[in-house]
């Protein structure tokens, strides 16, 4: 039988001159793979270059790392190929970061000029792990003087970070010929309109209205907790003096407690059952937990707790039409009166799932199958067909063939703990249950609680 053809992603990586000058640069390491695929028969599904990154950085701060795993996760990738382990990593904790994501896709590399390096034995895991650990010592030691130069550079007041995406406000300027952050005069007047209002008001909801009602229709709450949270508007940056202030210390203190004053927090002894369960109808984000506490006897002054969940895109950044707060007690007592038929009505649906996924008899014979795997390897290789039609026919002959060999049969759903739940007297059981055992039954029960256009419940999917 003919193999697949695989396809690799070559990934190139230069970070000084000094690399170009032995022989590192991007095109020397595109060449040496580009040859190194042909030679084993791969065909190259695209080059993904960091040029002037280095391999210490965060990989979500190397955009080629990112479009290469992109296109992991979207199926378009079998093997990637490096020149050396160096070129791919240097960290061992981003390194096994994005080895589970490979391993989640069934995605695998080669380090083409270290055949000793890899993940498949016991001596190649070992030699992995060397040259990770003293790329770490390398990066760590590398950390540590680039960290005393920022903090004197901090202390001189010089921009330190690219004068990209600065907090709003203030913009890169020129002070005693050096590049330092400096106030931006066009947006001076909405930050301290900013902080005025928020101190009056002492509301984040009320401020973030103001703020896109009368400067930014799309200032969001993200800008608003940047703004409030930030040093930099206190002037100083890792406690070091290091930019004009728009408050006082004084004054960022006060704010500060008034932030807090403003966090909902777990301690309010809500509990919320559902949370993570439930999605907007609207578009499709999880529903938060939010509440109040109202009187309910005002001889006795007895105080009572709701529970509710809303949609946050709606009702904190106003991009989605859901306003809506759909009650708990609602959804509990709905769940309650209803759990039996919801659960026969999944069963039914999974059934229904069941049957569609069963496949015709196969018509052909092994060896059938196997000449026309042969037929379109040679079909592709000719450039005779596009990479997605190929793929999708090979996929679909090896299913076919191993369908020949074996009937797979799918386990049967465990249904036990549910049905002998409602075979008892669920009601006062669930009764019976404080708070955090009624929350830690539904998440053991309930997997996805789906609802309609009216906020009324469509139906439950069971775990």
């Amino acid at each position: 039988m003919s193999e697949k053809i695989k396809r690799c992603a070559i990934y190139i990586r230069v970070s000084t001159s000094e690399q170009m000058i032995h022989g590192k640069s991007l095109e020397a390491q595109r060449e040496y793979l580009s040859c190194y695929a042909k030679d084993h028969g791969m065909i190259v599904a695209g080059v993904y270059a960091d040029e002037g990154k280095t391999a210490r950085k965060e990989f979500k701060k190397r955009k080629a790392i990112h479009a290469l795993l992109e296109d992991v996760k979207a199926g378009k990738i079998d093997i990637i190929l490096f020149w050396r382990l160096d070129r791919w990593f240097r960290n061992m904790s981003d390194f096994y970061k994005v080895q589970d994501i490979l391993d989640e896709y069934g995605v695998c590399w080669i380090s083409a000029s270290e055949p000793g390096i890899n993940m498949e034995t016991r001596d190649g895991r070992l030699q992995l792990n060397v040259v990770l650990s003293i790329g770490q010592n390398e990066v760590d030691t590398t950390s540590e003087r680039i960290k005393f130069v920022n903090e004197a550079s901090i202390r001189q007041g010089k921009i330190i970070f690219g004068g990209v995406n600065l907090p709003r406000g203030y913009k890169v300027g020129i002070v005693n010929g050096r590049k330092c952050m400096v106030k931006d005069p066009e947006q001076e007047e909405m930050v301290n309109a900013f902080y005025d209002y928020f101190e009056k008001h002492q509301s984040k909801q009320q401020t973030l209205r103001f703020m896109q009602r009368n400067y930014d229709p799309a200032f969001s709450y993200s800008v608003l907790r940047t703004m409030l949270s930030s040093e930099f508007y206190k002037g100083t940056y890792r406690g070091i003096p290091y930019c004009p202030a728009y408050v006082s210390e004084e004054r960022w203190a006060r704010l500060q407690m008034i932030s807090k004053k403003n966090i909902r927090h777990a301690r309010s002894g809500r509990i919320y059952y559902f949370t993570g369960l439930i999605r907007c109808p609207a578009c499709g984000q999880i529903l938060c937990g939010t509440g109040c506490r109202s009187v309910i006897n005002r001889k006795t002054g007895e105080k009572r707790d709701y529970c509710y969940y809303r949609c946050n895109r709606a009702m904190l950044d106003r991009i989605c039409t859901n306003t809506h707060k759909l009650s708990q007690n609602l959804i509990e007592s709905y769940l309650l009166d209803n759990l039996k038929h919801e659960f026969e009505a999944y069963k039914i649906r999974v059934e229904k799932i069941k049957q569609q996924k069963k496949k015709m008899p196969p018509t052909r014979t092994e060896k059938q199958i196997d000449k026309e795997l042969e037929r379109l390897n040679l079909l592709f290789q000719k450039g005779r067909v596009e990479w997605d039609y190929y793929s999708r026919e090979y996929d679909a002959l090896e299913k076919e063939k191993e369908s020949l060999k074996a009937v797979i049969v799918e386990p049967e759903p465990d249904y036990s703990f549910i049905e002998t739940l409602l075979q008892q007297n669920f009601g006062e059981i669930y009764g019976s249950l404080i708070p955090e055992n009624k929350r830690s039954f539904w998440k053991n029960t309930v997997r996805q609680i789906y609802l309609k256009s009216d906020y009324t419940i469509d139906h439950v999917d069971f775990i």
